[in-house]
């Protein structure tokens, strides 16, 4: 399934934050695309937020993971990639994410951590009006297909 729309302000971004998550469950992995500043992290506190995280959601651009309780030992891991080479390895983090829902920022950067995985691609461009333009892409089917 793809799905296209426009976030104009912050209702919207909820908005598609509420839209994703019946989607987000354990194994998922949700890949953010887009430049510095499009909503990226603010997406993810939303969906944490949606999610019953009450902690304060940071980006983990220095420390690559921040990892969330939601209930019975199933986390929510938040990953950053930006400051990582093409050639460094991501194995250490792979075991931390069976069994939990996985958010990643600049996953375009390590595809070969995500793409053989059950995933959402969701980017984000800004546009002249400052509004940001989606894209989601489904790597399995959905029951929301239209």
């Amino acid at each position: 399934m793809k799905k296209k729309g426009t976030i104009k302000n912050l209702a919207d971004l909820k908005k598609l934050s509420q839209f994703l998550l019946p989607f987000l469950k354990p194994n998922v992995y949700l890949i953010l695309i887009g430049e510095l500043g499009v909503g990226k992290t603010t997406l993810t506190q939303l969906i944490a937020k949606n999610l019953g995280i009450k902690k304060k959601i940071t980006s983990p651009t220095f420390t690559i993971l921040q990892r969330y309780l939601i209930k019975n030992n199933f986390h929510l891991n938040h990953f950053d990639f930006f400051r990582l080479k093409p050639y460094e390895n991501l194995e250490i983090f792979q075991e931390l994410t069976f069994n939990n829902l996985n958010i990643i920022e600049w996953g375009e950067k390590h595809p070969a951590f995500w793409q053989t995985k059950k995933y959402i691609r969701l980017e984000l461009t800004k546009t002249k009006s400052e509004a940001r333009i989606f894209l989601l892409t489904f790597s399995f089917p959905t029951s929301k297909e239209n």
